[in-house]
């Protein structure tokens, strides 16, 4: 992309893009750091941007809008140059960009400072709105903050706008209103300030709960990761995300609001949130005159109560003085009577005074008897105290009990034993704060020693839940390391449970750490002595770690090791689910140990082994899906299950046994796509099986209905709107059956256009890297034999320059994949096999 000519500026290299264009760090001669925004020219609408920019700047930039320091939108290229509001270091490819947006600080969200962020981008935005002016392109990575923390909104007339033509998928889609979506040509026709007010809503109650009002679980899914300014590989749909949004008309707080002017605010976000624009308020002017009336009659209401309660104190006050001025006569009238009386007294008192010398000495006599009955009662409180005490402490370790049972409560998203709860994240964050606050407050306090040690494991145990490895790792370490007194049983049972939830979230990620995560587990739950736990519970979860384990060996190539570590999980998980036929999870634990060994197997060349194990795992969840019919889970996985057999018994050739196995997955399949017609993976599966009885059918000489069969299944693939690596291989190995099969009825032009799509497919995928769906070697395997196909094809048709070539790449494939795994046969003899092809014997 060619720089634009930037007078006294030095641009210092790239620090960012987006939909819209690139973004470049700069210099000026002062030393001032700046960013220079070079825009895409499709990507834009020049005149829209110019006119909108106009409007703002006229008369000095609003006080919550970025200011542009010199701009160019008919230049080629158009930019814009801004303020560097943040951090920028070095330059060239160690240039660093320390950005300062909402993006990079929205997980801190909600917290005391929400209220007034939100104000905040309301204000900015009512400044923009009151200059004619519609954003139309609001999102946490177009928040800036300043200096001084002041609020600066960005990139307005961007995005999805009237009359652009390039437009790749970005978050600000996730707060558009569904007009916008399916229309952006309404910014034209004034539409875009209910746009903005939509997006408003979205955005104050993202901040405001740590939730989309709408949508939320899908829009986590492909909105940037906190510090990120775009998530990679996501297609936008925008009438998809429109109708979504239709289709959940519905918003809920997840928490009650905490005084009456926070109601207030929380009514006029709702209006905002309206699906209807009609029912909208008409501007960011109109919520922000809602805002300040709600306050104002929140003060009203102050000055009122502050009112009555003075009047209150004054009435109080005078009958106050009153009573003491009456007391004060009183007094001075009893004491002259006091004064008389106790002059008749005195004579009296004189005499008494012998008699009452010895009343004193009957009364200590009695006094030495009430304290030797007063040391008894002491001694008795004592024991009493001591009593208590004990009885507090037995209360206390009932109420950790309890507390960790409703800790594990507020932390699942769906405990088996318990109804689900809400809000889950928010309550997480909630959590967290609570407990780092009480390791603050009782930080000097040497007796609270264990309670701080199992606070930071319920710390590690909230990261657990937020898969926050690294965090979790730390507070699990601090908590091991600050346990000054007995740790039980039990407690060694969390902690090893805990240590593997922490393997197994490294495992998820991937992380190289796994490896030793797993190993330190096991040291974990070994120290567990299994007299003092539920002996059964603790098998469990190492039968749970072997089988985990084994999952890891075979990913780095120890098949044989990982397939006896998985026998012996398969082993231990069957004893405990007969002893416990109850336990569902157990059964799903057993259900994927079957699986994974059958995947263990098949990469080990043994397909009628492997055939045999995934009858065991039909068995196990054919039985959970007795206590549960409705699973959706459970049926994908069984479908799975029947077409990787049906798949076993083609390549052994028992066709009876394979469309047996691929019919009873097909029926679950239409089942389910009734059910969720956007699930991508039961779309894959089921277009595998299509695909599978069309070679049934073409193997049994009915070619027109096999050619149908893979019609269908291509259709169904292309037609699904998420996009993933298993669907894409899936489809491309369908699109090279069906050219196979065209060749062989003589349409060549045909077979190699879809094999080099297939090729293609392949090589994006290749080059696309893991992707935790497809094994990157059997991507490059299905590469290896589909080129030696094209190539064939290609020297049918004399196109011998061009099979020369594929030739070539062919060898290397199958170079690389022996490179890969020395001691396989199919290499071995597929790279002979290519060899010999390209020498044309």
């Amino acid at each position: 992309m060619q720089l634009p000519n930037l007078n006294g500026l030095e641009v210092l290299g790239i620090i960012g893009g987006g939909e819209s264009g690139k973004v470049f760090g700069a210099r000026d001669e002062a030393g001032k750091a700046w960013a220079v925004k070079v825009f895409e020219g499709m990507a834009i609408n020049r005149s829209l941007l110019a006119k909108m920019t106009a409007r703002l700047s006229t008369g000095g930039w609003p006080q919550g809008v970025v200011p542009l320091e010199t701009m160019d939108f008919d230049g080629r290229p158009a930019f814009w140059v801004v303020p560097a509001y943040g951090e920028m270091e070095g330059s060239g490819d160690t240039l660093t960009w320390q950005v300062n947006t909402l993006q990079h600080r929205i997980t801190s969200h909600p917290d005391d400072t929400s209220w007034q962020l939100v104000r905040d981008i309301a204000t900015a935005l009512g400044e923009m709105h009151a200059r004619r002016v519609a954003h139309g392109n609001l999102k946490p990575g177009n928040i800036f903050f300043d200096e001084n923390g002041q609020v600066k909104l960005a990139d307005w007339a961007l995005g999805n706008m009237p009359g652009i033509s390039n437009f790749d998928y970005t978050d600000a889609l996730l707060y558009q209103s569904p007009e916008q979506l399916v229309n952006p040509n309404g910014y034209l026709e004034e539409s875009g300030y209910r746009w903005d007010v939509f997006a408003f809503g979205v955005l104050a109650y993202r901040i405001l709960t740590g939730s989309f009002p709408r949508c939320d679980e899908s829009f986590q899914s492909v909105c940037p990761a906190t510090g990120e300014t775009k998530k990679e590989g996501v297609h936008a749909d925008a009438a998809k995300i429109a109708k979504n949004l239709l289709n959940q008309p519905a918003v809920t707080w997840q928490t009650e609001p905490q005084n009456t002017l926070e109601q207030g605010f929380r009514t006029w976000i709702m209006s905002c949130l309206e699906l209807s624009p009609e029912a909208r308020p008409c501007s960011m002017l109109e919520v922000l005159a809602g805002f300040e009336k709600e306050e104002a009659q929140v003060r009203s209401e102050e000055a009122r109560q502050r009112s009555e309660l003075m009047q209150q104190k004054a009435e109080r006050s005078g009958r106050r003085i009153m009573f003491f001025a009456g007391m004060a006569t009183a007094a001075c009238l009893l004491l002259a009577a006091l004064w008389q009386l106790a002059s008749r007294n005195l004579e009296n008192e004189r005499r008494g005074h012998a008699s009452e010398t010895n009343r004193l000495s009957t009364k200590a006599a009695a006094a030495t008897a009430r304290m030797s009955s007063a040391v008894k009662a002491q001694t008795e409180a004592e024991q009493t105290l001591q009593y208590q005490t004990e009885l507090g402490l037995a209360r206390l370790e009932a109420s950790r009990q309890i507390g960790d049972r409703l800790f594990d409560w507020a932390m699942e998203k769906g405990h088996r034993s318990l109804p689900a709860l809400d809000g889950r994240e928010l309550r997480l964050k909630r959590l967290q704060r609570f407990f780092e606050d009480f390791l603050v407050r009782t930080a000097d306090i040497k007796s609270l020693d264990d309670e701080r040690a199992r606070v930071r494991l319920q710390l590690a145990e909230v990261a657990l839940s937020a898969g926050d490895a690294v965090v979790a790792e730390l507070r699990l370490k601090e908590a091991i390391d600050g346990w000054t007194g007995n740790m039980d049983g039990e407690m060694r049972l969390r902690i090893g449970q805990n240590s593997l939830l922490l393997a197994l979230l490294k495992s998820a990620n991937p992380d190289e750490d796994a490896g030793p995560s797993f190993v330190a587990a096991r040291q974990a739950l070994a120290a567990v002595l299994p007299e003092q736990v539920d002996a059964l519970r603790l098998e469990q979860l190492v039968a749970i770690l072997d089988f985990h384990e084994a999952k890891l060996l075979a990913a780095k190539g120890e098949e044989g090791k990982a397939l006896e570590q998985l026998m012996g999980a398969t082993k231990k998980l069957n004893q405990l689910a007969d002893t416990r036929p109850d336990a569902a999870v157990l059964r799903s634990d057993l259900a994927q140990c079957y699986l994974s060994s059958a995947t263990i197997l098949e990469g080990l060349g043994k397909i009628g082994d492997a055939r045999e194990v995934r009858v065991l795992a039909v068995v196990e969840l054919v039985k959970l899906l007795k206590a549960n019919p409705t699973d959706a889970n459970l049926r994908l996985e069984l479908a799975g299950c029947y077409g990787a057999m049906a798949e076993a018994s083609v390549l052994s050739g028992d066709v009876t046994a394979a469309q047996t196995a691929s019919d009873e997955a097909l029926k679950l399949l239409n089942a389910l796509l009734t059910e969720e017609p956007d699930s991508n993976l039961a779309a894959t599966r089921k277009g595998a099986q299509l695909g599978l009885q069309a070679g049934l059918l073409r193997d049994a000489g009915k070619g027109p209905e096999a050619l149908k069969a893979f019609e269908a299944a291509i259709l169904l693939l292309e037609r699904q709107s998420n996009r993933d690596a298993l669907l894409d291989y899936k489809l491309a190995l369908l699109k090279w059956q069906k050219g196979m099969m065209l060749g062989y009825n003589g349409k060549k032009e045909e077979q190699i256009l879809l094999l080099t799509k297939s090729r293609k497919t392949l090589l994006e995928l290749e080059s696309a890297g893991e992707n935790g769906l497809v094994r990157m070697e059997e991507i490059q395997r299905s590469s290896a034999y589909l080129l030696g196909d094209l190539a064939h094809v290609l020297e049918l048709s004399e196109k011998k320059a061009e099979a020369a070539g594929v030739y070539r790449e062919a060898i290397l494939a199958w170079e690389s994949l022996q490179k890969t795994r020395p001691q396989s046969e199919e290499y071995q003899e597929g790279l002979e096999w290519i060899r010999q092809r390209a020498k044309g014997e």
